[in-house]
């Protein structure tokens, strides 16, 4: 039976990361396993796609935080790898009354951070009326919206980040196996990692192992556990919607709406002339393998009048409409913590729409919960599994 000295299950971004953080910058590599349930490259978990908005902006200090680090590994792997991954784009925030309490927070939290961390690239600025309608002309915000923009934002290739941080963790001789189907593991000192490779019953173990299953996380953690993870497998649908030939365009920027919806948007990356606004309301409760039964069409008609209230210069009815996972918990915060009595399982789970951009900070995390006795980095408390214990 083989053996390893660390074996993460899931190559999906988080998963990547985590293998890539273990085996880069040690004096003595260690020897890591990274295994996958599907043939690479695929569009079944929530790592699939083009693009993804990151940003250091955040109504939650934990989140503000871990950015700085997140962004300098994103650079780091670009600028290492030779791969065009991170474009720097804007970043406007909007809030109507009902979202002045979040903007305030996202304020006072990034000035919070940047106090603390002085030689953090974040720069957030408010915005007057004026400015909004000087640097925005395609959008029509009422006189009630705020505005921030988040100038240090910008855009990841989806696909690209995952392909890059693979084959940066094969240069440093990682090893990836994928279509190998994890069903079960058992804890240990040596922990076993059972499952099916190729059709067959396959086997093998690991000093210290990391789940990172995304939404079949559920499946390999909770019985290792002594209550169930609170997690929701959830079909996102994603929309593009063409700019009008002949109308005032589309905002150059990516977009949140932090009052009237969530709304959100990324320009034309992905398809030309159209932008990528989506809602997370646009989802319902599925199993993992069954994410495009009874997929329909979707009625989005909330989206439609959306965009002919702020956005004039985009179709009111989308050109392309696809569909994507994300893995929730109750308050919309992964999950990252260690199986209780066995320090040598970890376990990330539960990014609820918004781990892509965290992905490097993530693998540092989990990588600290298996070593504890190194340096701690980051700080993982806010995203331990005790904050949903109801003793």
């Amino acid at each position: 039976m083989e053996h390893y000295d660390y074996i993460v299950v899931g190559a999906g971004i988080e998963g990547s990361w985590t293998a890539y953080q273990l085996v880069k910058g040690a004096d003595k590599k260690p020897s890591v396993l990274l295994l996958e349930r599907f043939p690479l490259p695929h569009s079944r978990g929530s790592s699939h796609g083009q693009t993804r908005i990151i940003r250091n902006a955040y109504p939650d200090a934990f989140h503000t935080a871990i950015m700085p680090t997140a962004f300098r590994e994103w650079q780091k792997l670009q600028a290492e790898s030779g791969v065009d991954i991170l474009v720097p784009k804007p970043l406007l925030l909007i809030a109507d009354g009902k979202g002045y309490k979040k903007m305030d927070k996202i304020i006072a939290c990034v000035n919070e951070e940047k106090a603390k961390q002085p030689d953090a690239d974040i720069q957030l600025k408010e915005l007057s009326r004026e400015e909004l309608e000087t640097q925005f002309p395609q959008a029509k915000f009422s006189s009630q919206h705020r505005a921030c923009v988040e100038h240090t934002a910008g855009i990841l290739r989806a696909d690209k980040c995952v392909a890059t941080v693979q084959s940066e963790f094969k240069k440093r001789g990682g090893v990836i196996r994928d279509g190998f189907e994890v069903t079960s593991v058992v804890p240990g000192e040596r922990v076993t990692v059972r499952g099916r490779f190729n059709n067959q019953a396959a086997s093998v173990t690991a000093s210290k192992l990391a789940i990172c299953a995304g939404p079949w996380a559920s499946k390999l953690i909770d019985p290792l556990l002594p209550t169930k993870l609170p997690l929701e497998a959830l079909r996102i649908l994603v929309f593009y919607w063409k700019i009008k030939e002949n109308g005032p365009g589309a905002i150059p920027s990516t977009f949140i709406d932090c009052g009237e919806g969530d709304f959100w948007g990324i320009p034309e990356l992905e398809y030309p002339h159209m932008y990528k606004l989506c809602n997370p309301s646009y989802t319902d409760k599925v199993e993992p393998d069954d994410r495009d039964k009874n997929v329909g069409a979707p009625d989005y008609s909330s989206m439609a009048d959306y965009i002919e209230k702020y956005f004039p210069g985009l179709e009111s009815k989308p050109s392309i409409v696809e569909t994507c996972m994300y893995t929730v918990t109750p308050d919309l915060t992964c999950i990252l913590d260690t199986v209780p009595g066995h320090s040598n399982i970890a376990f990330g789970c539960g990014f609820s729409g918004i781990g892509f951009k965290k992905a490097p900070a993530v693998g540092i995390m989990i990588k600290q919960l298996l070593n504890p006795q190194e340096e701690k980095i980051l700080d993982s408390t806010a995203f331990r599994l005790i904050r949903f214990s109801t003793d």
